[in-house]
């Protein structure tokens, strides 16, 4: 399965690939994304929870960059391991471009699963993987923009936890815990 594209960054080239190698970056890109680790020179360790194919698991995985050129291109190897619920290979060319207005990153990326997520049907892991590559390259092109809506988690009750404060949501539990009351024994 392959998956190409290009995004416009409104950052410079060497401005694009320095973010592109932030560890704080990509946590904010990489979906479901609980830890980046930068283990050496080009060489990175990332925990991120998925579900693809509605099957949701902890995926461990290795990022290592090839063929580096700074500020211009790379190749992003990727391997990462789910336990019983399979694995993921791939790899990722990211070349830069100086545009008006900032950088053209071009991407071509190609993934590989294995293991239980692969026996759910091809066509629904293919579009899971397309989902969650054009899901990076598109959060890495808001935070770029300094969008805020880019940092938010996806679900609506991950972003609502980051949205309210702790006392909202104490009141809300106890909200809750009072209509649950009232619905099973009709009064207090």
């Amino acid at each position: 399965m392959d998956v190409q594209g290009k995004r416009t960054i409104p950052l410079t080239p060497a401005q694009t690939w320095e973010a592109l190698n932030s560890t704080q970056m990509l946590k904010s890109c990489i979906p479901g994304c609980e830890s980046v680790t930068q283990t050496g020179e080009g060489q990175f360790e990332v925990v991120q929870v998925l579900n693809i194919a509605n099957y949701k698991t902890r995926f461990s995985s290795t990022l290592t960059l090839e063929d580096v050129n700074p500020p211009h291109s790379y190749v992003l190897r990727f391997e990462g391991n789910g336990g019983n619920a399979g694995f993921g290979l791939g790899r990722a060319l990211i070349a830069l471009q100086p545009t008006d207005g900032g950088t053209q990153m071009n991407y071509q990326a190609s993934a590989e699963v294995g293991g239980a997520i692969a026996q759910m049907g091809q066509s629904a892991v293919d579009l899971a993987v397309k989902g969650l590559i054009e899901d990076f390259f598109s959060r890495f092109e808001r935070n770029a923009r300094g969008d805020e809506s880019a940092r938010m988690p996806g679900s609506m009750v991950e972003r609502l936890w980051f949205m309210m404060p702790p006392w909202a949501w104490a009141i809300s539990t106890l909200v809750a815990v009072f209509i649950i009351y009232w619905g099973m024994h009709g009064t207090w």
